[in-house]
């Protein structure tokens, strides 16, 4: 069984990823890893006693931090199997190695979301995983109420490659919510009715277990705001970004946007590499 990958630098964003984080796994029968990555301070001057002491008091700040959050967790979630590691070195780099040895079936992280704009050590590698990582990565706002995953939304451009990545969100989550396609056009085109019902019954026939609906929006700008908008006024859980190379996501959703979602979302959502 792979495990849920959870980055923490054990602030409240990155514990309310880490309870969003066990709280999937207990409904979906998977494991949670924790990891914490401290940066040891090195001294260019002075006796070189002063650098082994500071490593070790980010050692032992790290381990009790993490003893804390997981008798946290564990009391919370006695059903899910949670264990934690701490490890020297930089966020980006000890998760991509993490992630190359496909152990994990996904990555949660904390994110401040769109109330606080001031960025923590974690929220600011967030994007850089997302571009990273071979596994999808699902980032969870502070704002974000009790776990609950009932609808999920994805934003399409009717893309083949968007079957691939819902493949990859079944295998991560290991749940069936329904599954609501959105489509945003930019006002004063034609509204796509056809292809619409097309994607649908394509959709249907990859997935028949699925419920789905789809649904295409008219919006002046396609950013951050229309984003939001359009998952509030669905009422959804989550929303699904397929990520593939210079279609849809680079054309429409610009880097810019990504970053601003990944960062500041409203909604948990999770980013799938095609």
């Amino acid at each position: 069984m792979k495990s849920i990958l959870v980055p923490t630098d054990f602030s409240e964003n990155a514990y309310v990823a880490a309870v969003y984080a066990c709280a999937l796994a207990n409904a979906s029968m998977q494991k949670v890893q924790l990891l914490h990555v401290y940066i040891a301070l090195y001294s260019g001057f002075g006796e070189d006693g002063n650098s082994v002491k500071q490593i070790k008091l980010a050692e032992t700040e790290s381990a009790a931090a993490m003893k804390k959050l997981l008798e946290s967790l564990k009391g919370q979630f006695p059903g899910v199997d949670i264990e934690g590691e701490c490890i020297k070195g930089f966020m980006i780099d000890v998760v991509t190695d993490k992630l190359k040895r496909n152990e994990n079936s996904l990555v949660v992280m904390g994110t401040k979301g769109a109330t606080n704009i001031t960025e923590s050590i974690l929220g600011s590698t967030t994007y850089a995983v997302i571009k990273k990582s071979p596994v999808p990565v699902l980032v969870v706002p502070i704002a974000t109420p009790d776990f609950t995953l009932a609808r999920v939304g994805f934003f399409t451009a009717y893309n083949d490659h968007e079957l691939d990545a819902l493949m990859a969100m079944q295998r991560a989550i290991h749940l069936i919510p329904h599954l609501s396609m959105l489509h945003l056009y930019r006002e004063g085109d034609d509204k796509p009715e056809e292809e619409l019902r097309r994607w649908q019954r394509k959709v249907e026939a990859a997935f028949p277990d699925w419920s789905v609906s789809c649904k295409a929006m008219p919006v002046e700008k396609v950013d951050i705001n229309a984003v939001t908008k359009e998952a509030n006024a669905d009422g959804l859980d989550l929303l699904v970004f397929a990520r593939p190379h210079k279609t849809f996501f680079e054309k429409v959703f610009r880097p810019s946007l990504t970053k601003a979602i990944a960062n500041y979302p409203t909604v948990p959502s999770l980013f799938i590499r095609t």
